[in-house]
């Protein structure tokens, strides 16, 4: 393996708290040493995030393997990605997300795949998340999982080529959410992408909700399937009822976030809409939605649960 070329790590942080430092030192801990780690900082200036930030970053300031640079106000993911891609000079770029964390041999296993398979201009990995692997066997193009929500290459896991990056030009930072999504769609227009049958990354989590509700959450789900509406008719066209059932699984979670929140006539809305669409497709999104959501309340009602137990 050529271990000359220089891997850009870029880290976007915003309201993070200690898991910052956990994801740094598994950047800095790889067994593949040829590597930048560049620190973006979304966060608003003044604020007790920003404020947390920089005191971890003192604790790097005499490392040059590390660069921190310092949004002026807060953009969001997609803007200080690229903020970190501009700044950058390696070959292979890696995002590492602030409450993410990289198992030492990563970017050694990314760069040897990429130099070894140079049909693919980027390659992702399997994770361990809530104490399980998830895993995914295919490669080259994942389109018809992204639109159908069905599986993505976790932003984190991905080992992308300079190249591609550029020829893309980015993440587009119009998108506050979906923005991985947007950015592989556009990607597989072009190129395949590999994958290494192993997880090596871990999602740690850090509590905060970043998620889009109500009217937010519906103006995002209309942007992100009008830009790749001409995706979804090509597929179908191959697939018929390929389009029913990515607008049912989409706005299913918009109808039940809707609910959540108490806006039934929001929520009757979506209800008539996509059930004159997608017809009985719609309903069955609608429950299958349900159950998860009520395997995550069971969930976390358990965890609970057992933390009083042990108090």
């Amino acid at each position: 393996m050529n271990d000359t070329q220089l891997v850009s790590i870029i880290i976007p942080t915003y309201k993070s708290g200690d898991t910052l430092k956990l994801a740094i030192e598994s950047a800095l801990n790889q067994t593949y040493q040829n590597i930048e780690v560049i620190v973006v900082d979304d966060n608003n200036p003044n604020t007790d995030f920003r404020i947390k930030t920089e005191i971890v970053m003192k604790n790097y300031e005499d490392n040059p393997k590390v660069k921190y640079i310092k949004h002026e106000k807060n953009k969001n993911g997609s803007a200080a990605r690229n903020t970190g891609f501009r700044t950058s000079k390696g070959n292979y770029i890696c995002f590492l997300d602030d409450d993410d964390v990289f198992l030492e041999r990563k970017i050694e296993k990314q760069v040897k795949f990429l130099q070894e398979n140079t049909q693919y201009m980027a390659v992702y990995t399997w994770r361990y998340q809530h104490g399980k692997v998830i895993s995914y066997t295919k490669s080259g193009d994942l389109s018809e999982e992204l639109l159908l929500l069905s599986f993505t290459p976790y932003t984190s896991s991905i080992m992308i080529k300079r190249e591609s990056y550029v020829y893309i030009n980015g993440f587009d930072e119009s998108y506050t959410r979906h923005q991985d999504y947007e950015f592989l769609l556009r990607f597989f227009e072009y190129y395949p992408i590999g994958v290494i049958e192993e997880p090596l990354i871990e999602i740690k989590g850090n509590g905060i909700d970043n998620a889009l509700h109500g009217n937010k959450l519906e103006e995002l789900k209309s942007q992100f399937l009008s830009q790749f509406n001409p995706h979804i008719e090509r597929i179908n066209e191959e697939r018929k009822g390929f389009k029913k059932l990515v607008y049912a699984r989409h706005y299913s979670t918009v109808f039940w976030d809707y609910l959540a929140r108490k806006k039934i006539k929001h929520a009757k809305n979506i209800l008539v809409k996509y059930t004159s669409m997608c017809g009985i497709v719609f309903w069955k999104c609608l429950y299958n939605v349900f159950i998860v959501r009520a395997k995550v309340k069971v969930t976390r009602f358990l965890g609970i649960s057992r933390m009083k137990m042990v108090d």
